[in-house]
């Protein structure tokens, strides 16, 4: 991995035996409320096939109000900047090498421009530790916040997700693996609004 986006190792979690609904169900309504946020993150991506690695740097602003919309800004550790992605409801748009790409799919564009198979549309919940629809086999740590999942793409893949927390409500590290992929978020410098006041109840 290059070490321009190289990352640490997290902290080791004690998964709950018994899931907490109640401080699932309240942690999930004061991520209900934040409608916008703003943060860099480290990508780092293994193609499990031929064991080939980069790594990115990706500043990511989403916003639910006024308007729906998010803005995605790639950049690698050698070559600057790759791409800039825009996505409203639509569609999406991309924007790189000086040339302008557009899809109804945001997914389907970053993977025909780019190459980059990344789930962002439900990414862009996962970041916060939303629980979607889509979630299975979901575990939980202290203070309703989630931990682990499996996910059953339309398109038959098969995503298992970790997240990672240090003292803070959203998460510090996001781990996703399919059977061709492993991708590692490090998610630095959160802004978000409305700002969330500190739970006791998250110490592990």
């Amino acid at each position: 991995m290059l070490a321009g986006c190289s990352m640490p190792t997290p902290a080791p979690q004690t998964i709950l035996e018994n899931t907490d609904y109640a401080a699932v169900t309240e942690h999930q309504q004061r991520l209900d409320s934040i409608f916008r946020w703003r943060l860099s993150a480290r990508l780092a991506i293994v193609q499990k096939a031929n064991d080939e690695r980069d790594g990115l740097y990706l500043n990511w602003d989403w916003q639910r109000q006024p308007d729906q919309h998010q803005n995605l800004r790639f950049s690698h550790p050698l070559k600057g900047q790759l791409a800039s992605l825009t996505i409203t409801p639509q569609g999406a748009q991309l924007n790189a090498d000086g040339e302008q790409y557009q899809d109804r799919s945001a997914e389907r564009l970053l993977h025909r421009v780019l190459g980059l198979k990344l789930p962002v549309n439900a990414l862009s919940q996962w970041v916060l530790g939303k629980v979607t629809p889509s979630l299975q086999q979901r575990a939980f740590i202290a203070g309703g916040r989630i931990a682990k999942a499996d996910v059953h793409t339309a398109a038959g893949q098969v995503w298992s997700l970790q997240w990672f927390y240090g003292e803070q409500l959203l998460p510090q590290q996001i781990h996703l693996e399919s059977n061709q992929l492993r991708i590692k978020l490090q998610l630095n410098d959160w802004q978000i609004s409305p700002e969330l006041a500190p739970n006791d109840a998250v110490q592990d």
